[in-house]
């Protein structure tokens, strides 16, 4: 009878999320900001970060997808390849490469997208005004940061195993979680793979022959 519970207001929750308009796009938003925050230290251009790369995401979705053909990658393929970074061309020269995606940043620090700066009020507008309906965004921001710290930076420095071992496995559930009043967790198979992982950088000692990884 509990689990029933459970999943009557998991369910009531979620026709939530899609009635105030909150989905994938904030939760893309947030972690890519809470991303950035946790390896650059500077929250307003973290919320700039989160919020432009949430708008390329969703332009890419349907008039770019040629440009992320690596997100048709299983999961299991890109952790078995560890720590080795993917080939990539260089960015336009416009653009600068940050945390492994290319980006274009404004005079002021600022990344911009569709020849307009994303601020930290348009973040506001975007995602915490939006959250505020259903949740704490501050609540939220804290479970974000607490959420990506799990993953080590050979993760978060790289835009494909970012997207598909951070991002993806969470996408959908990340608010419902909150709303129930739990920690959003990767999956547990998921981090011990990872953990597998790390120990063997451990053990052969970052040596560049067998993986690029700074």
């Amino acid at each position: 009878m509990g689990v029933e519970s459970v999943e009557s207001e998991g369910d009531k929750i979620k026709k939530k999320l899609i009635a105030y308009g909150i989905g994938r796009f904030q939760v893309m938003a947030l972690l890519q900001a809470a991303r950035h925050y946790i390896i650059h230290r500077d929250l307003d251009k973290a919320k700039s970060f989160g919020l432009n790369r949430a708008i390329f995401y969703a332009w890419a979705k349907y008039y770019g997808p040629h440009t992320l053909h690596w997100k048709q990658t299983r999961l299991e393929d890109i952790l078995r390849k560890g720590v080795v970074k993917q080939k990539k061309g260089k960015c336009p020269n416009n653009m600068k490469e940050v945390l492994g995606e290319c980006v274009e940043v404004s005079p002021r620090g600022y990344y911009v997208i569709g020849g307009k700066e994303q601020l930290p009020k348009d973040f506001y507008e975007n995602v915490e005004k939006k959250l505020s309906r259903l949740l704490d965004p501050k609540q939220a921001w804290e479970a974000a940061l607490e959420y990506v710290k799990k993953f080590p930076k050979w993760i978060l420095e790289d835009q494909q195993k970012f997207y598909k071992i951070v991002y993806e496995p969470i996408r959908d559930s990340f608010f419902i979680e909150l709303a129930l009043g739990k920690k959003p967790e990767p999956p547990k198979w998921l981090m011990e793979k990872i953990e597998s992982i790390d120990r063997m950088i451990k053990k052969v000692g970052k040596q560049k022959t067998l993986f690029d990884y700074k």
